[in-house]
């Protein structure tokens, strides 16, 4: 009985690895459409990553990649929609390192950043800044810092996600900063809230801020990093704002599919996320954004999660930060 059982499980399991690498050698089949779901409204970094490797997908897999955006819920909506598709890639998510950070700071985050997904690969990362508007009157962070204390200051900020989020609260805990966190769902309506005054400050991508800085309308005070950012090497970092410690933020930018995709599309998807990336226009046109290409394979993007999570739940109860959930 035990050896006809045994004889049944290893058919099943060689019928299962045969069927998954004839789906994989199928797929994706000319015609049917990829989706590919960003977590944030369209116009910022993260819209513009992927429309810009959707179309590289579409003319190597030779089939349609629609771009579908799903803002709101830090992350949720999106990547839940992701996780429950069907697991045969043709839906992709992007993800980035603050959905690692939703799972530390949310109590009820209904997803499991490594367990619910099959990570594809990283395509890159970047820094955040501190700026404020041209009008503003503060010219470094320590002037910001000093009016956000003064009575009746009703200061506050904008961030697009709890990168961001995390972010400004350790610099608040660490200095005497202060400001009410009002999020918004991505990017662009973050940077039009500090462009029309609605907040007195903002931390968000190099890549979302830099045409603003440019042209302008944004002052960077800082970036998050303990070294200079090359998007902005006239910009002081951390360390020499007057931020202590050794903490430093910024965003990495990923794909998944849902958990048990079969690997061989994961391994798939990951060789032409990898040979995107690789091309030299891709590069110029992602480093155009702000993003350090940096592709890796599904193995390492984990590892990087799993690290993220250590991290993050590491730095949270070492500076007692309460987020309210």
């Amino acid at each position: 009985m035990k050896r006809t059982f045994l004889a049944i499980a290893a058919a099943a399991t060689t019928i299962f690895s045969v069927t998954a690498t004839a789906q994989a050698q199928d797929f994706p089949k000319k015609g049917k459409a990829v989706n590919m779901v960003v977590p944030f409204a369209p116009g910022g970094a993260s819209d513009l990553l992927v429309r810009l490797l959707g179309q590289k997908f579409s003319e190597i897999w030779e089939t349609p990649v629609v771009v579908q955006n799903k803002p709101g819920a830090d992350m949720i909506i999106a990547l839940q929609s992701v996780s429950r598709s069907d697991k045969d890639g043709y839906t992709i998510g992007l993800t980035t390192s603050s959905f690692a950070l939703n799972k530390v700071v949310k109590k009820d985050f209904p997803m499991d950043p490594v367990n619910d997904f099959a990570a594809i690969g990283l395509i890159g990362q970047s820094s955040y800044v501190v700026a404020v508007s041209t009008d503003s009157k503060y010219k470094s962070f320590k002037e910001l810092e000093a009016a956000s204390r003064e009575k009746n200051s009703n200061f506050s900020y904008a961030s697009c996600c709890f990168g961001t989020y995390f972010v400004a609260e350790m610099i608040k805990s660490a200095t005497k900063l202060d400001g009410v966190h009002v999020p918004y769902k991505g990017s662009s309506p973050a940077l039009n809230a500090i462009l029309s005054s609605e907040v007195q400050y903002i931390i968000d991508t190099t890549t979302a801020t830099k045409p603003f800085i440019t042209s302008g309308k944004l002052r960077p005070l800082m970036v998050t990093g303990r070294k200079r950012s090359t998007s902005f090497p006239d910009v002081p970092n951390l360390t020499e704002a007057g931020v202590p410690g050794d903490f430093e933020g910024g965003v990495w930018y990923g794909l998944v599919f849902p958990a048990g995709t079969p690997a061989d599309i994961v391994k798939k998807a990951n060789a032409t996320l990898n040979h995107v990336l690789a091309m030299p226009e891709v590069k110029a046109r992602i480093e155009g954004l702000d993003i350090e290409v940096t592709p890796t394979t599904p193995q390492k993007m984990n590892e990087i999660i799993t690290s993220d999570l250590q991290k993050y739940t590491a730095i949270a109860k070492s500076a007692q930060l309460n987020f309210g959930n």
